[in-house]
Protein backbone atom coordinates (compact mmCIF):
# COMPACT_ATOMS: atom_id res chain seq x y z
CA UNK A 1 0.00 0.00 0.00
CA UNK A 2 1.44 3.36 -0.82
CA UNK A 3 1.03 6.70 1.25
CA UNK A 4 0.64 10.20 -0.50
CA UNK A 5 2.83 12.43 0.97
CA UNK A 6 1.08 14.72 3.07
CA UNK A 7 3.35 17.35 4.06
CA UNK A 8 2.87 19.45 1.49
CA UNK A 9 -0.63 19.81 2.64
CA UNK A 10 -0.80 22.58 5.46
CA UNK A 11 1.56 24.41 3.23
CA UNK A 12 -1.10 24.59 0.49
CA UNK A 13 -3.80 25.15 3.07
CA UNK A 14 -2.31 28.21 4.52
CA UNK A 15 -2.18 29.91 0.82
CA UNK A 16 -5.09 29.31 0.23
CA UNK A 17 -6.43 30.42 3.56
CA UNK A 18 -4.33 33.84 2.95
CA UNK A 19 -6.01 34.36 -0.50
CA UNK A 20 -9.74 33.73 0.46
CA UNK A 21 -9.14 36.33 3.32
CA UNK A 22 -7.19 38.80 0.69
CA UNK A 23 -10.94 38.59 -1.29
CA UNK A 24 -12.65 39.67 1.83
CA UNK A 25 -10.57 42.64 2.69
CA UNK A 26 -12.11 46.12 1.43
CA UNK A 27 -11.45 47.39 -1.93
CA UNK A 28 -11.43 50.46 -1.25
CA UNK A 29 -14.73 51.41 -2.82
CA UNK A 30 -16.68 53.86 -1.18
CA UNK A 31 -19.89 53.03 -2.47
CA UNK A 32 -23.18 53.29 -0.27
CA UNK A 33 -24.90 49.93 0.85
CA UNK A 34 -27.76 48.61 -0.83
CA UNK A 35 -30.71 49.62 1.40
CA UNK A 36 -33.60 47.12 2.74
CA UNK A 37 -37.11 47.22 0.78
CA UNK A 38 -39.33 46.92 3.43
CA UNK A 39 -43.29 46.47 2.95
CA UNK A 40 -45.34 50.23 3.16
CA UNK A 41 -48.05 49.97 5.88
CA UNK A 42 -50.82 52.27 5.37
CA UNK A 43 -51.91 54.81 8.25
CA UNK A 44 -54.49 54.40 10.12
CA UNK A 45 -57.72 56.22 10.18
CA UNK A 46 -57.09 60.13 11.45
CA UNK A 47 -53.29 59.12 11.80
CA UNK A 48 -50.71 62.02 9.79
CA UNK A 49 -47.88 60.69 8.16
CA UNK A 50 -45.17 62.32 9.49
CA UNK A 51 -41.49 62.31 7.21
CA UNK A 52 -37.81 63.49 8.03
CA UNK A 53 -39.22 63.89 12.11
CA UNK A 54 -35.43 61.86 13.21
CA UNK A 55 -33.04 62.30 16.41
CA UNK A 56 -30.87 60.08 18.39
CA UNK A 57 -30.51 59.50 22.25
CA UNK A 58 -27.19 57.25 23.25
CA UNK A 59 -27.38 54.31 20.63
CA UNK A 60 -31.04 54.36 20.10
CA UNK A 61 -32.17 56.04 16.85
CA UNK A 62 -35.70 57.40 16.67
CA UNK A 63 -38.13 58.21 14.02
CA UNK A 64 -41.36 59.73 14.70
CA UNK A 65 -43.75 58.09 11.39
CA UNK A 66 -47.38 58.88 12.71
CA UNK A 67 -49.37 61.33 14.48
CA UNK A 68 -53.11 60.79 15.71
CA UNK A 69 -54.58 63.42 18.19
CA UNK A 70 -57.54 64.76 19.77
CA UNK A 71 -58.97 61.26 20.19
CA UNK A 72 -62.24 60.80 23.10
CA UNK A 73 -61.02 57.28 24.12
CA UNK A 74 -59.53 53.86 23.05
CA UNK A 75 -60.53 50.14 23.15
CA UNK A 76 -58.87 47.44 23.44
CA UNK A 77 -59.57 43.59 23.31
CA UNK A 78 -60.43 43.76 26.44
CA UNK A 79 -61.58 47.13 27.44
CA UNK A 80 -62.30 50.90 26.78
CA UNK A 81 -61.77 53.95 28.11
CA UNK A 82 -62.97 57.76 27.68
CA UNK A 83 -59.76 60.45 27.83
CA UNK A 84 -59.64 62.62 30.49
CA UNK A 85 -58.64 65.16 28.03
CA UNK A 86 -57.97 64.01 24.77
CA UNK A 87 -55.51 61.02 23.48
CA UNK A 88 -52.68 61.49 21.55
CA UNK A 89 -51.09 58.69 19.62
CA UNK A 90 -47.12 58.62 18.44
CA UNK A 91 -45.73 56.03 16.12
CA UNK A 92 -42.26 55.76 16.74
CA UNK A 93 -39.57 53.39 15.05
CA UNK A 94 -36.67 53.07 17.25
CA UNK A 95 -33.35 51.32 16.01
CA UNK A 96 -30.53 50.39 18.21
CA UNK A 97 -27.50 51.41 16.39
CA UNK A 98 -25.04 50.11 18.68
CA UNK A 99 -23.08 46.98 20.28
CA UNK A 100 -25.01 45.91 23.15
CA UNK A 101 -28.64 45.60 24.09
CA UNK A 102 -30.92 48.38 24.70
CA UNK A 103 -33.79 49.35 27.01
CA UNK A 104 -36.39 51.55 25.69
CA UNK A 105 -38.44 52.22 28.64
CA UNK A 106 -41.85 53.50 27.92
CA UNK A 107 -42.36 55.50 31.28
CA UNK A 108 -39.70 57.59 31.03
CA UNK A 109 -40.98 59.51 27.81
CA UNK A 110 -42.55 63.12 27.40
CA UNK A 111 -44.91 64.02 25.13
CA UNK A 112 -44.90 68.47 25.12
CA UNK A 113 -47.13 70.83 24.31
CA UNK A 114 -47.30 74.28 23.12
CA UNK A 115 -47.58 75.47 27.19
CA UNK A 116 -43.73 73.49 27.24
CA UNK A 117 -45.48 71.18 29.79
CA UNK A 118 -44.40 67.72 29.52
CA UNK A 119 -46.49 65.01 29.94
CA UNK A 120 -45.86 61.37 30.92
CA UNK A 121 -47.62 58.60 28.90
CA UNK A 122 -51.09 56.96 29.88
CA UNK A 123 -51.10 53.93 31.66
CA UNK A 124 -54.17 52.73 30.80
CA UNK A 125 -54.18 53.39 27.01
CA UNK A 126 -51.17 51.74 26.76
CA UNK A 127 -52.44 48.60 28.63
CA UNK A 128 -55.68 48.93 26.42
CA UNK A 129 -53.52 48.86 23.28
CA UNK A 130 -51.41 46.08 24.41
CA UNK A 131 -48.30 48.56 23.67
CA UNK A 132 -45.16 47.60 25.43
CA UNK A 133 -44.03 49.42 28.81
CA UNK A 134 -40.12 48.31 28.20
CA UNK A 135 -38.59 46.16 25.42
CA UNK A 136 -35.27 45.24 24.97
CA UNK A 137 -34.04 46.18 21.38
CA UNK A 138 -31.18 44.26 20.53
CA UNK A 139 -27.73 44.97 19.02
CA UNK A 140 -28.87 46.35 15.28
CA UNK A 141 -32.63 46.02 16.03
CA UNK A 142 -35.95 47.64 14.99
CA UNK A 143 -39.04 47.97 16.74
CA UNK A 144 -42.03 49.82 15.81
CA UNK A 145 -44.75 50.71 18.40
CA UNK A 146 -47.39 53.28 19.51
CA UNK A 147 -46.72 55.73 22.52
CA UNK A 148 -50.02 56.62 23.97
CA UNK A 149 -50.53 60.43 26.05
CA UNK A 150 -54.14 61.83 27.79
CA UNK A 151 -53.51 65.60 26.99
CA UNK A 152 -55.88 68.17 28.53
CA UNK A 153 -58.10 69.12 25.77
CA UNK A 154 -56.94 71.86 23.56
CA UNK A 155 -53.20 70.73 24.23
CA UNK A 156 -51.85 71.44 21.04
CA UNK A 157 -48.19 69.13 20.72
CA UNK A 158 -44.97 70.67 19.69
CA UNK A 159 -42.44 68.09 20.34
CA UNK A 160 -41.69 64.46 21.72
CA UNK A 161 -38.93 63.53 24.17
CA UNK A 162 -37.82 60.00 23.53
CA UNK A 163 -34.95 58.93 25.51
CA UNK A 164 -32.54 55.89 24.97
CA UNK A 165 -30.81 54.15 27.78
CA UNK A 166 -27.24 54.62 29.16
CA UNK A 167 -24.85 53.19 27.25
CA UNK A 168 -22.21 49.97 29.36
CA UNK A 169 -20.00 52.18 31.64
CA UNK A 170 -22.17 55.44 31.71
CA UNK A 171 -23.41 56.90 35.31
CA UNK A 172 -26.24 59.17 33.61
CA UNK A 173 -28.94 58.96 31.76
CA UNK A 174 -28.46 60.20 28.03
CA UNK A 175 -29.56 63.43 26.50
CA UNK A 176 -32.84 63.17 25.34
CA UNK A 177 -34.10 63.15 21.18
CA UNK A 178 -36.51 66.06 21.02
CA UNK A 179 -38.32 65.43 17.44
CA UNK A 180 -40.75 68.43 16.75
CA UNK A 181 -43.79 67.29 15.80
CA UNK A 182 -45.37 70.09 13.83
Amino acid sequence: MRHRDTRTRPAAALILAALALAGCSGSGDDRSLPAYKIPAERARDGETVLQGKTGQSADMRFTVIGLSHAMTDVMGTHAAMDAKGAFTRVRILAVNTGRDIQVFDTWKQRLVTADGRAHSPDVNATMIKRQPERISVGSSMRVEFDLWFDLPRGARTKAVRLYGSPPVGSLSDPAPAEITLR
